[in-house]
C-alpha cells in the first residue's frame, strides 16, 4: 500500500481548540480576537478560519470548558448527582477567572452540556422525577452553582465584611469560600424532596 500523499504548505498553526484554550487564558475582560491571536502568535485574521467573531469565540471556550469537565456518574441517589452536578459547575468556574460570567454570557449551552443534560435527565426520572422537574432541577442547579460564582469573582470581601459587621451570620456566609452555596443548594433539595412526596 502506498503512504499517503504529503500535504502541501505549512501545517495549521492554530486550530479551534487551541483558540478556545488561548482564550481561556486571555480571560473574559480583554477577551477579543485580536487578544486570542496574539496570545497565539498569529495575526486576528487567521482565527477567522475557526471562530466566526467574538460570540463564537466564547462559545468555543466554553465548549472546551464543558469537554474536560468531570461530569457525574449516574447510580447515585438524585439528591448525591445534583450535588455532583452543583460541584461539576464549580469545577468549571474555579478553573479560569471569569469563566462563570462566560459561561452565563452564552446564547445557548455548549454541546458537551447538552449532553450531558440527556444522560443526568433520564437518571433522574429513573428516580421519580417528572421530565420536566428533571430539566428544572438541573437547570436550577447549575444556576445556582454559575450565578453565585460569577458573584464570588466580582466580589470585594473587605466592602462585604465592612458592610456586614453587625451581622455576623452574613459576614460568615460572605467570608466562606463558596459563599452562601451549600446552604442554598440544601434548600433547593430539600424542596425537591418535599415535590416527590407529592
Amino acid at each position: 500500500m502506498a503512504p499517503p500523499a504529503r500535504r502541501r504548505g505549512r501545517p495549521a498553526v492554530v486550530d479551534r481548540d487551541r483558540i478556545a484554550a488561548a482564550a481561556l487564558q486571555v480571560g473574559p475582560g480583554p477577551l477579543t480576537l485580536t487578544a486570542v491571536a496574539a496570545r497565539l502568535g498569529v495575526h486576528h485574521t487567521t482565527l477567522y478560519g475557526h471562530v466566526r467573531d467574538r460570540d463564537d469565540l466564547v462559545a468555543a471556550a466554553a465548549d472546551l470548558l464543558a469537554r474536560e469537565a468531570r461530569w457525574p456518574a449516574t447510580g447515585a441517589g438524585w439528591r448525591e448527582l445534583l450535588t455532583a452536578w452543583g460541584e461539576t459547575f464549580w469545577e468549571l468556574a474555579a478553573r479560569r477567572p471569569g469563566a462563570a460570567g462566560l459561561i452565563r454570557a452564552l446564547p445557548a449551552p455548549p454541546a458537551a452540556v447538552v449532553a450531558q443534560v440527556g444522560r443526568i435527565r433520564a437518571e433522574l426520572e429513573r428516580q421519580g422525577f417528572t421530565p420536566a422537574d428533571a430539566l428544572v432541577a438541573l437547570d436550577m442547579v447549575a444556576d445556582l452553582a454559575l450565578d453565585t460564582a460569577a458573584a464570588l469573582d466580582g466580589l470585594d470581601r473587605g466592602a462585604q465584611d465592612r458592610a456586614w459587621r453587625d451581622e455576623p451570620g452574613m459576614r460568615g456566609l460572605v467570608a466562606a469560600p463558596r459563599g452562601a452555596y451549600p446552604a442554598k443548594l440544601e434548600i433547593v433539595l430539600d424542596g425537591l424532596a418535599a415535590r416527590l412526596t407529592r
